[in-house]
């Protein structure tokens, strides 16, 4: 119990401690003059760069210091730069800087968790650059830029290229879309991205080296030269590979089971894992909310089960089916999914890429004296890898998608998990498999037919909302998109999709042609298919055989009636040719008014009776939501999706205070997450937001 006092009492000090240097929100945006250096390798994205900042000094633009904290750590963007971007530079400059923040879906990625675990405390822009020189002292940062930059000009492949630089520096820039989904598909993400299994690489080198002079010279002596030498090898190794939390954890793991065995403490395996446990979580707590803490752990309790049954062979073909057993439930609960083929392809592949990491070693020294005998090596090294990737997704194109499981499908599957990784021989060890099949067809509870479930999405400055009645999908809209071709719709809707197991849509809305609004239309398409599309544009009609929502247009699924009430006007504004789409099953009404100002909401039809939902049109612009038609509508809810931070100051306070003055409550998906709507028999119209059910201390809401 004292042991427990201690880890909660240090949990939250740390917690305290990490959120006391964090910018405020007060205000949310705000310009400082900062004066500091760049931290690591920066991030190349086309014509801009994204790299860390360390502020040595940091003064508001406008006077007095507006907040209290100084943060440690910046991430910034440089637009359009007109000099390199190098690591260790000073730099002189203006900043727009605002809190952490990111978006908050479910299944979708916690980005402010991601920057509390790397000591990120504000995020922003370079407005300005007043000052910039190279440092006088940059020794690891610089080291592991050169060695990108002669990688990257030893290697004619960009594959070959990618590769390399992703083992030995840690860096995943050079990697295509493809390449990324070949990888996913054959379970291969870890090999080509530093992990604990790459330490493991180097551990294992060092190992057999000193094992084989052990036949020359004395064992006594060289026990404790092997374990300072492998620690400190797989130090340097982090190091260069830019120490993320992987590679962290996994040098935590390894310095924990060598120091053991060099003072020859009479520790076993599974305490010395404990232990490891107890440290990471001791230097980062919140590392179960991270997936990769349990993946690595799980990994190594693995091997030691098999080590504990005296299975030596730990890179054969039955440790590789254990992993796969035992990892597999785990995979399906934070990813969805899983490789069927992983396995086969683990098995050739870890040593393979074993055999790389040496030879790009070995290829890097010999360049120091202009010797290319291993480059054509290296390249068919690596060349050979991303083949047998690409025949693995031949056979498994894409991860075995397992539709968000309930609770006790993985509790079943785990068991089944135990008794497959017992010996031979133990009684009913194949139930296991029977166990598994629950999982592995996505068994779920079947949906309610009655009634409907609506979410509107946190994508930003845009509009993404779902709505299914049973087994079919309504989808108003999806986000933003952004310069250079990406959109919000791969970071907010489409985890959802995959964790609902949802390959279908049914009917497409895609309100008006703004890329606030179909940013993510051509992503949609490639990963699941549309029955049916309408649209309030005749430009986007025209371009992919669309339909134009006219007034009056009226569908049933169920018990819910979707109607539109406006739409497909070209004579006015792009803005009010938007479809108006009203949802009602009798129960609970919903609005959605795509970006119509007050003269189309005047025109609309006078309804039967109170609103229960309504997402505010233009993200709550003061052109919209007028106060004569919250009046006539009289909504209960009022749903902003805006951008956090909003360069257009959406929602708009006026607009804010005529929801207040119409007896409305506003919500806000920039500050309360995704909005959960739901209507269902003997229910009231339930509101949920995403921050409130999924409540987090580093959200700060």
């Amino acid at each position: 119990m004292i042991w427990f006092l201690i880890g909660l009492g240090w949990s939250f000090g740390w917690s305290h401690w990490q959120i006391s240097h964090r910018l405020s929100s007060d205000p949310i945006k705000s310009d400082w003059y900062v004066t500091g250096e760049v931290i690591g390798l920066p991030e190349l994205r086309g014509r801009d760069v994204r790299f860390l900042f360390k502020p040595h000094t940091l003064v508001a633009a406008k006077g007095a210091e507006r907040h209290s904290a100084f943060p440690r750590l910046l991430r910034l963007n440089w637009y359009r730069p007109d000099m390199a971007v190098t690591p260790g530079m000073r730099l002189d400059l203006e900043v727009r800087l605002k809190p952490p923040h990111g978006f908050s879906n479910p299944a979708g990625f916690d980005y402010e968790l991601w920057l509390l675990s790397q000591g990120i405390d504000a995020t922003g822009y370079v407005r300005a650059v007043s000052a910039a020189s190279a440092s006088d002292v940059c020794a690891l940062d610089c080291l592991r830029g050169r060695l990108a930059a002669a990688i990257q000009a030893r290697y004619a492949s960009e594959q070959v290229a990618a590769l390399v630089k992703a083992v030995t520096l840690g860096i995943r820039d050079g990697f295509s879309d493809d390449q990324w989904q070949l990888l996913r598909a054959t379970g291969t993400i870890h090999l080509a991205v530093i992990s604990g299994l790459h330490i493991g690489f180097i551990v294992v080198l060092i190992l057999g080296l000193i094992r084989l002079l052990s036949y020359a010279l004395m064992p006594l002596y060289l026990r404790p030269v092997g374990v300072w030498l492998t620690i400190s090898v797989a130090f340097l190794y982090m190091q260069m590979a830019g120490a993320g939390l992987p590679t962290q954890r996994a040098f935590l793991m390894v310095a924990v089971f060598l120091l053991a065995q060099w003072r020859l403490w009479h520790v076993d395996l599974w305490s010395r894992w404990w232990f490891a446990m107890a440290l990471v979580l001791t230097l980062l707590p919140v590392a179960t909310h991270q997936a990769g803490f349990w993946l690595s752990f799980m990994a190594v309790a693995t091997l030691l089960w098999f080590a504990g049954h005296r299975i030596k062979d730990l890179l054969g073909w039955r440790v590789q089916w254990g992993i796969f057993f035992s990892m597999t439930p785990l995979l399906v609960w934070l990813f969805g999914g899983f490789s069927f083929v992983a396995p086969l392809i683990n098995l050739l592949a870890i040593p393979l890429i074993a055999l790389c990491l040496m030879l790009v070693v070995v290829d890097l020294l010999f360049s120091v004296l202009n010797v290319d005998l291993l480059v054509p090596v290296v390249d068919g090294c690596v060349s050979l890898f991303w083949w047998l990737t690409e025949l693995g997704a031949e056979v498994q194109q894409d991860i075995w998608r397992v539709p968000n499981p309930e609770w006790y499908v993985l509790a079943l599957a785990l068991l089944g998990s135990l008794l497959l990784l017992q010996p031979k021989g133990f009684p009913l060890r194949w139930l296991g498999v029977l166990l598994w099949m629950p999982m592995i067809l996505g068994i779920r509870s079947p949906p309610v037919t009655e009634g409907y479930d609506a979410r509107v999405f946190d994508v930003g400055q845009g509009t993404a909302i779902l709505i299914r009645v049973g087994n079919q999908t309504l989808l108003y809209d999806t986000g933003p998109g952004y310069p250079g071709g990406q959109s919000a719709f791969m970071h907010t809707l489409a985890p959802y999709l995959d964790a609902e197991g949802i390959q279908a849509v049914d009917m497409l809305v895609l309100s008006h042609d703004d890329l606030d609004h179909t940013g993510g239309h051509i992503s949609l398409r490639h990963q699941v298919s549309v029955a049916g599309a309408v649209t309030g544009s005749k430009a986007l009609a025209s371009r992919y055989g669309y339909r134009v929502c006219r007034p009056g247009d009226q569908w049933q699924w169920n018990d819910v009636r979707f109607t539109v009430l406006s739409g497909g006007n070209q004579e006015g504004s792009d803005n009010n040719s938007s479809c108006v789409l009203q949802v009602d099953d009798g129960r609970c009404s919903l609005l959605l008014t795509g970006d119509i100002d007050s003269d189309v909401e005047h025109k609309l039809v006078e309804p039967e009776q109170p609103l229960d939902w309504l997402v505010a049109s233009h993200h709550g612009s003061k052109t919209g939501s007028s106060a004569e038609f919250l009046a006539r509508w009289r909504p209960s809810v009022v749903v902003f999706s805006a951008g956090y931070a909003s360069r257009f100051g959406h929602p708009s306070t006026d607009v804010v205070q005529r929801v207040s003055g119409s007896g409305g409550v506003s919500v806000n998906t920039a500050k309360h997450g995704a909005v959960h709507l739901t209507s269902k028999p003997g229910m009231a119209c339930a509101t949920n937001v995403w921050r409130s059910t999924k409540r987090r201390f580093w959200s700060g809401y």
